[in-house]
């Protein structure tokens, strides 16, 4: 209980850099400085001069209607000392299936979700080592979440810049 009370204290940045609305985005692209590396950006705030609150982020979109379907935001916590990825998906997911996330052909790992609001449903994983040098070295990321009908449904996510953007948020 104290390590996942540690997890959602160390989480609450990224909590709310997936909250914001588009008025409190446009007011605060003053106050982040952003940077792409290929199909990740990364977002620092301007002030801080250093790595320290930076996240990385991506927008998968539905490849038919160019809709967005989910964000992945990657950051640092001095709580614990591996990064997160931490993902919003759309309302309506089947919750007590979990997620899974795929690195190329490696074994899929599931994890849950912890809880949703207006802007989707979260969910969060701890990137051990063996899961960020996957990551750094892949190419796609498969997402799978369980629609409310109980269909599989698989997003993929690129991981070109992935480790140049993980760098350059590294503390």
């Amino acid at each position: 209980m104290q390590i996942r009370r540690a997890l959602m204290t160390a989480l609450l940045p990224l909590f709310a850099a997936t909250a914001t609305s588009t008025a409190l985005a446009q007011q605060n692209a003053q106050n982040v400085d952003t940077q792409r590396f290929q199909d990740w950006e990364v977002s620092c705030p301007s002030a801080s001069g250093q790595q320290q609150g930076c996240t990385m982020s991506q927008i998968v979109n539905n490849p038919n209607s160019n809709e967005p379907l989910m964000r992945a935001i990657v950051g640092n916590s001095s709580q614990i000392n591996s990064p997160v990825m931490a993902f919003v998906m759309p309302l309506g997911v089947n919750l007590a299936a979990g997620m899974q996330l795929q690195v190329d052909n490696n074994e899929p790992v599931g994890f849950p979700y912890q809880f949703c609001q207006e802007q989707g449903c979260r969910a969060d994983l701890p990137l051990e080592p063996s899961m960020l040098q996957q990551l750094r070295g892949g190419s796609t990321a498969t997402v799978s979440a369980i629609s409310p009908d109980g269909q599989r449904v698989d997003m993929d996510m690129s991981l070109m810049g992935f480790t140049s953007a993980s760098r350059e948020i590294s503390p």
